[in-house]
């Protein structure tokens, strides 16, 4: 993503914005973690640590960013509620680091876990 500001040039990787929506992802209540396709058996995977990233995809549209992420849930919750919250928390997150506008942020639930 770039910026242009009065003062110069911002550029923020989409690695970095990736890195902040997964770690508010990873933080909501019902989220168990960020799951991934391994590309060996294609199954999905849970994530821990630094590579709570691969479950989420960034992408740059007019001034905006879009993100997917893929994640696990813990079992028991209402999957509705929770991908709602976990939207509102990640666009919270992404624009108050970042700086920059969240658009959609689509949720994809691969796994809910016990």
């Amino acid at each position: 993503m770039r910026m242009d500001t009065q003062n110069g040039v911002i550029c923020i990787a989409n690695n970095v914005v990736a890195s902040v929506a997964g770690a508010a992802a990873a933080a909501c209540f019902g989220v168990r973690g960020m799951a991934a396709r391994s590309p060996m058996d294609g199954l999905f995977h849970l994530l821990r640590g630094e590579k709570q990233t691969q479950g989420v995809s960034v992408r740059t549209e007019e001034g905006c960013v879009e993100l997917d992420l893929h994640v696990a849930l813990d079992s028991g919750v209402n999957i509705r509620t929770t991908c709602r919250n976990l939207q509102h928390q990640v666009r919270y997150r992404v624009q108050q680091t970042c700086g920059v506008t969240v658009g959609k942020i689509r949720v994809f639930v691969e796994a809910v876990k016990a």
